[in-house]
């Protein structure tokens, strides 16, 4: 199972893990057939062919067989033999992923041989780490390691990291494959080195999930888990869907390990779908037996039962050893609980020799495996010899070298300080500057409030308390006659009574001003406000013979501050007698709609334009207009409803047509379920 995961990984650092996405590479194929002198003879033409033929290998392989075909016999015609080893390469990909290792090793060779005719390093180094894979599928390991060393000598002679990053990965997982871990962690890490200095994630990310199985194998869960976590998180994010399917199946064999099989079983049903998406075979044989063994664990012996079988068809299928010894591994244990005793004695007796026989092979690999690992060490030892001796030669250079930059750094480091300096007081200085800018706004609008706060007191109050003490003096000495009297303090009555409505906005609006709105919610009834408003307002409504229509039912609890909602409806309803023409009518009305009530307060008055409604709840905008009955009042009342209505979570909103109506609408929470019970 160790073997599939590592030639995957190694496939896949083959194709360059930065590859092209299949659109980006079909768009750079349709831009090159537009230009005038385009010929599909075409280096670059063959190269995006070959490249998309790559990326459809596990979506549509029937597209890919069709693309490298195009792409090889092009290659052939024009002899560009780049091209023809590059087909040849990516048809042994191709037969690897059918599970067919004979063709895909043929086609390798023959892609390593054009390489070596043509002397095409990069296309060379491709065919040789391919070549290393195809032993390693065979259970050649001696070979493999041999083919891994001499592609590592040609990454490193033309400075290919994300090779050398990927044979690293390779030759550890060989050791991983032979049960040697700590050594194959030490090559993994060499890798991580090469690749955090050349920094590629995408290599990173296949990286760590090759090191989680690692420190899987030798118990270290924390360090595993961390490992895959991070490549999940980076699959997840560019939606690899093979790998991210791995990462799962990972991901759940890790708490498998732990006997946590209710959690490991929920991700892989994870790793499954993911592989049903896009038919991923090699996921299945990694997968399914883990699963019968989880579901073993669950005693959900028929779902093992299931998984296990299918796990050993598909290994079968796609010859993967180790899968076919896994799953007689679990389906001995799964008839023994069955207590089937002669098929878990055969499915035993077939694990057993398998078992035999792969740790033989072992056996006689490791011989192969370290007889190529001290080849690779005498490699390594005459490589750190030669770089200690280009070492000596540059250190007179370099004592020099140190001389002048020491001279050089004091000065850097004098002009630093100065510069730090000066940065430091800037930044003071900035502070002080936007500290006076935020007290400067905030004096505006604490003088901008005073000044209008003054204003109202100056122009629509004064005039009018001046009047009626003028009206009540006249009155106290007997200077005005009975029929003036009539006509005169009825009309000072109104005056009195929009004073008081004035008052009252601009104590609610000052109060606010100063502490902000403060709110205590309650479960309250709108009919009941409603009501008591309307019986509070009817007096003026009557004066211009205006009817008020109450239509809100009954038992309309709305949870919301009871102070904010009455001067909410009273504004309003005050607002339309207001502007209501004599013999008009207002009603109220509201509507459920989800978790609120939409609140509406219609009358057929005077109405307003558009241009008047944009203007309508602008504090800074607003002044006070006169009613039909020539009332006054502060242009306050529906700013201070907005603001009240906006703090217990709801909106307000007008429309109007000029001399037919006003429609103001505003919305309340419904009373809440908890609220209702307690």
């Amino acid at each position: 199972m160790r073997l599939l995961l590592s030639c995957c990984f190694a496939f896949l650092s083959y194709f360059n893990l930065i590859a092209q996405s299949e659109k980006s590479t079909l768009d750079k194929i349709e831009k090159l057939k537009l230009t005038s002198d385009f010929k599909s003879e075409n280096p670059v033409y063959i190269d995006l062919i070959l490249e998309l033929a790559k990326l459809k290998i596990r979506t549509n392989p029937d597209s890919t067989e069709i693309l490298l075909k195009e792409g090889y016999q092009l290659s052939l015609d024009t002899k560009y033999r780049a091209g023809e080893s590059r087909a040849l390469s990516t048809y042994g990909y191709l037969y690897f992923e059918k599970g067919d290792t004979e063709k895909a090793y043929e086609y390798n060779m023959n892609a390593l041989k054009i390489a070596n005719t043509y002397n095409l390093s990069k296309e060379k180094l491709k065919a040789i780490n391919n070549m290393g894979l195809d032993y390693w599928l065979q259970g050649d390991s001696s070979s493999a390691l041999t083919k891994f060393l001499e592609g590592l000598a040609i990454a490193t002679e033309v400075e290919n990291v994300d090779m050398m990053v990927s044979i690293n990965i390779n030759i550890a997982n060989l050791y991983s494959d032979n049960g040697d871990y700590e050594t194959s962690l030490s090559f993994l890490e060499n890798a991580k080195k090469l690749n955090l200095e050349h920094g590629n994630s995408e290599i990173l990310a296949y990286m760590k999930i090759n090191m989680a199985s690692e420190y899987s194998e030798i118990g270290n869960y924390i360090e595993a888990e961390k490992m895959v976590n991070e490549s999940i998180t980076y699959f997840e994010k560019d939606n690899v869907i093979d790998w991210l399917s791995h990462g799962y199946e990972l991901k759940g064999s890790i708490l498998l390990k732990q006997k946590e099989y209710y959690e490991a079983l929920i991700w892989y049903l994870k790793s499954e779908k993911l592989s049903d998406e896009i038919d991923f075979k090699f996921g299945y044989t990694l997968l399914y037996s883990n699963m019968a063994e989880c579901y073993l664990g669950l005693e959900k012996i028929d779902k093992a039962e299931k998984y296990a079988l299918k796990g050993l068809e598909i290994s079968k299928e796609l010859n993967i050893a180790g899968g076919v010894k896994d799953a007689n591994l679990v389906l001995s244990k799964i008839y023994y609980k069955k207590g089937q005793n002669k098929l878990a004695y055969e499915y035993q007796s077939t694990y057993i020799e398998l078992h035999e026989k792969s740790s033989s092979e072992k056996f006689k690999k490791g011989l192969g495996i370290l007889r190529s690992k001290m080849e690779f060490e005498n490699q390594k030892k005459q490589l750190i010899a030669d770089q200690e001796k280009a070492i000596a030669k540059q250190k007179n250079y370099v004592y020099i070298a140190i001389a002048a930059l020491l001279v050089v750094l004091l000065f850097l480091i004098l002009i630093f300080r100065t510069n730090k300096l000066q940065k430091v007081y800037t930044e003071n200085l900035q502070e002080k500057q936007d500290a006076l800018i935020i007290h400067e706004a905030e004096l505006n609008e604490s003088n901008n409030t005073k000044d209008k706060l003054f204003s109202i007191i100056a122009h629509d109050l004064k005039g009018p308390i001046s009047s009626f003490h003028s009206l009540m003096k006249l009155y106290l000495n007997d200077s005005i006659s009975k029929e003036d009297s009539d006509f005169l303090f009825p009309k000072a009555l109104r005056e009195i009574q929009g004073i008081s409505d004035m008052l009252n906005n601009l104590l609610v609006w000052a109060k606010t001003q100063m502490d902000g709105i403060v709110l205590n919610k309650d479960n309250i009834d709108i009919n009941t406000i409603a009501k008591d408003t309307i019986l509070l307002l009817n007096p003026l409504a009557q004066k211009k013979e205006i009817k008020i229509i109450n239509n809100i039912p009954e038992n309309t609890i709305s949870y919301s501050d009871r102070d904010h909602l009455d001067i909410i409806i009273r504004n309003l309803i005050s607002n339309s007698i207001k502007f209501t023409n004599l013999k008009g009518e207002i009603s109220i009305n509201a509507i459920k709609k989800d978790d609120e009530y939409q609140i509406e307060v219609t009358d057929n008055g005077v109405g307003m334009d558009i241009e008047t409604q944009a203007k309508l709840f602008d504090r800074k905008k607003a002044k006070s207009t006169y009613g039909t009955n020539n009332e006054k009042g502060t242009g306050l009342g529906l700013s201070i409803c907005k603001d009240m209505v906006e703090s217990n979570g709801g909106k307000l909103w007008v429309s109007s047509v000029p001399n037919q109506g006003t429609t103001i609408y505003f919305t309340v929470s419904a009373q809440l379920e908890n609220q209702a019970k307690s």
